[in-house]
Parts: C-alpha cells; sequence; structure tokens
C-alpha cells in the first residue's frame, strides 16, 4: 500500500501513521496489561524491599473533558498514582489520606454500568479492597501494586471516552511503574515482558506526537527507550523507570495544549 507524501515525510522509521490507529489494538494492548496484572495477583512478591525510597513525582490534573465521566476517571487516575507515588516515597503515614481520595473517586463509577464495563467494574472493586488491606497493613509493595493497577482500569475504562491524553500515554505511565516495582524485587522475567509493552504503545503513539509537533519529546523518549532496551541490570531499570516517569508528565501536556 502507497503512503501519502505527509506520511513519509513524518513518519519515524518503523512506524506506519495509519497502521496503529485503530481503537481494537489499543484495548487489545490495555487488555493485555490488565491480564498480565491480575495473572500475578495470585503470587505476591516478597516483602522486603532494596535501595531507599524515592523521591514523589508530581502528577498534574488536566483540564476538563466534555465527559462527566471522562474527567472522574482521570481524577480516579491521578488518585491512584498519587497514592503510588506516597508509596514508593516511602512516606507510609500518608496513605490513608490518599487511599480516601480513591475510594472516593471510584464511588461514583457504578454510573458506568453497561455490557463493555461488566468484567472492569468488578475488578475495580476488587482491586480497591485489596488496596485498601495493603495500606491498613502498611505493606508498601502491594499499595504500590494495587494503586497502579487501579490507575490501568481508569485508563481502559476511559478508552470508549476517547480521552484529551491518548491511552497510550497513561499505559506507558502504567509500565513505567511496574519498571519500578519488578526492578525493585529484582525479577527480570517480568522486566523484559514489561519493556516489550511499553514498546508496542510507545510505536502506537509515537505518529500522534507527530500529528502534535512534538519532535523534541519524540527525541527524548526515544532515546530513553533505547536505554530501555539496553538495561541489563535492575538497578539500570529501577533508574530509567523514574526518568521514563518524569517524561511522561511532559508528554500528557502536549496533548493538553489547545
Amino acid at each position: 500500500m502507497n503512503q501519502s507524501p505527509d506520511e513519509k515525510s513524518s513518519a519515524p522509521r518503523g512506524v506506519s501513521l495509519r497502521a496503529m490507529r485503530f481503537p481494537l489494538a489499543l484495548v487489545l494492548l490495555a487488555g493485555v496489561c490488565l491480564l498480565t496484572s491480575l495473572a500475578g495477583a495470585g503470587s505476591p512478591p516478597p516483602k522486603e524491599r532494596s535501595g531507599p525510597p524515592v523521591k514523589e513525582l508530581p502528577r498534574p490534573l488536566l483540564a476538563q473533558h466534555p465527559n462527566p465521566l471522562a474527567n472522574e476517571l482521570e481524577v480516579l487516575s491521578v488518585s491512584a498514582e498519587e497514592t503510588y507515588e506516597v508509596a514508593i516515597s516511602g512516606k507510609l503515614d500518608r496513605l490513608p489520606k490518599k487511599f480516601e481520595a480513591v475510594k472516593k473517586s471510584a464511588a461514583s463509577l457504578p454510573a458506568m454500568q453497561d455490557e463493555a464495563n461488566a468484567n472492569l467494574l468488578p475488578h475495580l472493586k476488587h482491586t480497591i479492597t485489596e488496596l485498601e488491606q495493603a495500606v491498613n497493613s502498611k505493606d508498601r509493595l502491594d499499595v504500590m501494586r494495587f494503586s497502579n493497577r487501579v490507575s490501568l482500569i481508569a485508563a481502559t475504562l476511559a478508552v470508549p471516552l476517547k480521552p484529551c491524553v491518548p491511552t497510550e500515554v497513561s499505559l506507558l505511565d502504567y509500565n513505567a511503574r511496574e519498571l519500578a516495582i519488578w526492578a525493585e524485587l529484582k525479577r527480570m522475567e517480568r522486566l523484559s515482558s514489561i519493556v516489550i509493552r511499553m514498546h508496542l504503545a510507545w510505536q502506537a503513539l509515537m505518529p500522534k506526537l507527530v500529528d502534535h509537533n512534538a519532535t523534541r519529546e519524540l527525541r527524548r523518549f526515544s532515546d530513553l527507550m533505547g536505554h530501555l532496551e539496553a538495561a541489563k541490570s535492575s538497578e539500570e531499570y529501577s533508574r530509567l523507570s523514574r526518568q521514563l516517569s518524569s517524561e511522561l508528565t511532559g508528554l500528557r501536556m502536549v496533548f493538553a495544549r489547545k
């Protein structure tokens, strides 16, 4: 199939602007992330951690979406990510307050109940219960795992609502946090599969950055993905996970611009 002149001139090498825009592929990628997350629920990681807590990364709340449900899901996602950040920074005494924000945000979502969400909403409810238990027991790693899963479910629920920020950004953010969790546990086999998922999401996101003339952000994140591909140790994965999360905050702002 011949490409248009615009596609030939602006698409990064190896990326078809047309091929990666099907919502079905995006839903499947989100589903793979969720199934992988749920599959790991039966074998919780060890409770010890390696290395000192890290500094929290800010996650700004974005501009309002025309659809109120999309705004509610954005608030839920931000609350879950803030809970993760408090946990990874080791500030466990702040967790109950952050968790209450997650619980409050999720309470309004039964209004979304329909056939498409019939499976996701029970998973969300169950994950929030698990998160509450982890918060009450001050289980830092489980708080990180379950709060991150809440953010993934919120992103998956938001796909049909066409959020202002592409879902690929949320999937990259989720997987960057997963990198931090499993790097801390030195589970190299987990890290390899996470990197593969991140490459799929990144390939889908690149054409959208091109459309927004975000060549500087595209180049910076591509460099980080290259370093991620070459990473050999859990320490490298841990360091790169925080750099990726920081850069993703900038990518969100690209799509939030008017």
